[in-house]
């Protein structure tokens, strides 16, 4: 009867979650900012990374401002995250639709979205020698304002697609050439769009909040940042994402297209904190504490379980998987494992499949809180980076960053153990009977 409810009901809700546009949009879009989070993450490590030895080292040879380059790709890279997802959301989104049955072009969209993000955005005064200047801050930039430059995008690309679907554009002969076209197809709705936005700007001038900026960062986003940074937003969020997975549909997209721009926006704090030399850092959960401390060989706190297979199984079946998954795993990829043994629709695994990631959060959490394990410092390692390294890089060189990996580990490896074993004993037991 649960099976037949999970079945009929809740999976085909849970499956348009899913493949809703939108979310869908979110993840790709930011997606489109990845390469530079990766690179620049490498480039602020090696500039940052908090051994003295090191940074001694480094200082003797190239000088006391040898790690300068890293502010520097900084603001090539994670500097301007928002910029690049902003286009790269409207760009998504606006070619999700289609017109007599194409996709519609999203260039335009993502284009016409950096042009709205920057009439909403405010400009700041500076103080140049002895004068006074106006410019947009480049807090703008940043991950500080992700939440103002996605609604921004989504407003603009739904536009967009509205008006080429209702054919209110200027449509050019077929002989003229496809970028000239495109660029009189967004003339109409770009217009729209932009005197929408300069409207709403004029109109927030008159608020307390006076910019759609700060009104987003307060009333809108904030509440969604506090709940995704404490510990019951996050352990929510993990279950879902794990519930998810043991029916087959890939809770990480669900979730990460959530909570994601919340944990790059806390990365970004700890990171202008630790540029500015503070050693309170704001938050525990970041990007980093979760794609890499949480996912330990993949969704469920996986590892455990193929070094299980590789090195203890008597099953010929945890054996092969055992061998296909070990290399995945490293790089936490653990589809082998959901599909191989499988964890996917079964109800004996699903239980340490569940339990173990949120035992690991609990633990890395609380241990953070209470100072015995060190705050993630902002940069955020790729999550496909092996699982110990990463303990070490997420917290800036610090040998505890391992410590606390090791301790989930073990903690992870207790709770699949009785489990897997068990499942190894079962696949034995039918193997030599099918003999």
């Amino acid at each position: 009867m649960k099976s037949n409810f999970f079945e009929e009901k809740f999976l085909p809700i849970a499956s348009k979650i899913g493949n809703q546009r939108h979310l869908l949009a979110l993840r790709d879009g930011i997606m489109f900012a990845m390469p530079l989070m990766i690179i620049g993450s490498i480039f602020i490590t090696l500039a940052w990374l908090e051994v003295e030895k090191y940074q001694n080292f480094m200082a003797s040879i190239f000088g006391d401002n040898w790690s300068a380059f890293g502010d520097v790709v900084y603001n090539a890279t994670l500097g301007i995250l928002t910029i690049i997802a902003v286009f790269g959301v409207g760009y998504s989104l606006a070619s999700s639709y289609k017109v007599d049955n194409k996709n519609i072009d999203g260039i335009p969209a993502g284009v016409l979205a950096l042009s709205g993000y920057f009439i909403i955005s405010f400009l700041s005064n500076f103080k140049l020698g002895k004068e006074q200047v106006s410019a947009w801050s480049p807090d703008l930039f940043t991950a500080q304002y992700l939440f103002v430059g996605l609604i921004v995008a989504i407003i603009t690309a739904e536009i967009y697609r509205f008006f080429l679907q209702k054919k209110i554009i200027i449509t050019l002969p077929d002989t003229v050439p496809p970028t000239v076209a495109r660029s009189f197809t967004a003339l109409i709705p770009g217009f729209v769009i932009i005197v929408l936005f300069l409207l709403i700007r004029l109109g927030f001038a008159y608020t307390s909040w006076e910019n759609l900026a700060t009104f987003i960062r307060e009333v809108v986003s904030k509440p969604f940042t506090l709940a995704g940074s404490t510990y019951i937003g996050t352990l929510i969020a993990c279950l879902m994402e794990h519930f998810l997975w043991s029916f087959g549909i890939h809770g990480s997209s669900i979730i990460t297209a959530f909570m994601e721009p919340i944990w790059i926006q806390n990365s970004d704090a700890n990171l202008h904190a630790v540029k500015e030399g503070s050693k309170v850092l704001p938050h525990i959960v970041t990007y980093s504490f979760y794609e890499n401390g949480i996912w330990m060989g993949g969704s469920g706190a996986t590892l455990p379980v193929a070094i299980y297979m590789l090195f203890f199984a008597k099953s010929n079946l945890l054996k092969k998987v055992g061998k296909l998954a070990i290399g995945p795993s490293i790089f936490n990829v653990n589809e082998p494992i959901m599909f191989g043994l499988p964890v996917v629709l079964n109800p004996f695994l699903m239980i340490p499949y569940i339990l173990a990631p949120i035992a690991v959060l609990t633990i890395t959490y609380f241990g953070t809180d209470l100072g015995i394990f060190p705050y993630t410092n902002g940069t955020m390692p790729p999550w496909t980076t092996p699982y110990f390294i990463s303990g070490y890089l997420m917290t800036g060189g610090k040998l505890m960053g391992v410590v606390m990996q090791l301790v989930a580990f073990a903690v992870a490896f207790t709770i699949w153990f009785p489990f897997i074993k068990m499942w190894d004993k079962k696949n034995l037991e039918m193997e030599k009977a099918n003999n």
